[in-house]
């Protein structure tokens, strides 16, 4: 009966043994790995919870089915099961159930379980990121929703060209300011230095009238 119930348990991701516990069938998501570009497949555990759980009515007419016999056939052959793995563990035997795990008796007289890992069929598969550099998505400026194509050519604007119209004035009065300390540097700061002190001689002049007689 080890394999019939081995594919109710696969079927519905429990299998309740009483006396024993139930079986829980959990699964780890596929993990991406970044370091190797790949996504590992799920991985699936069995646990064992101890529970006073009772087997269902649908439990035995899937094992009458399964077994091609009465679902009263059932019951006692599936009876008859749970008291023969009891008394095994009880006396220190170690039962080891394909898919499922090792039972054993534990220190303190119940049952101790190690689940085993269930390892998926599939395979790691390459996983590459991939940037789009182009793609469109909408922003929302202010109130206003745009493109990113839109605001990123607004922010990729050039500067404005600046008006230089200082430059000539500017240029002209830094010359002028160098022109005047040389001046003043060669001629001093008296003020003769900037008068015109050539004289004027007065007996040299030509009349500038004619005397009417």
């Amino acid at each position: 009966m080890y394999s019939e119930l081995y594919r109710y348990f696969i079927l519905h991701k429990k299998l309740n043994l009483p006396g024993i516990g139930n079986f829980i069938l959990e699964r780890k998501p596929a993990d991406a790995d970044f370091v190797n570009k790949c996504i590992h497949p799920a991985v699936y555990s069995v646990s064992l919870q101890q529970t006073e759980e009772k087997a269902s009515h649908k439990f035995y007419a899937w094992i009458a089915a399964a077994l091609d016999i009465s679902e009263k056939e059932a019951v006692i052959k599936f009876n008859d099961f749970i008291y023969d793995l009891k008394n095994k563990i009880s006396s220190g035997n170690s039962i080891e159930w394909s898919g499922l795990g090792i039972l054993k008796k534990s220190l303190g007289g119940g049952i101790n379980f190690t689940g085993q890992t269930i390892t998926s069929v599939e395979k790691a598969v390459p996983a590459q990121k991939i940037i789009r550099e182009k793609a469109e998505h909408s922003v929302l400026v202010g109130e206003r929703e745009r493109s990113s194509a839109e605001m990123s050519e607004f922010l990729n604007q050039p500067d404005a060209k600046r008006s230089l119209w200082w430059v000539l004035p500017v240029a002209v009065a830094l010359l002028a300011f160098v022109f005047i300390g040389w001046y003043f540097s060669k001629n001093g700061m008296d003020i003769s230095s900037v008068s015109n002190i050539q004289k004027v001689d007065t007996t040299s002049l030509n009349e500038s009238y004619n005397t009417i007689k």
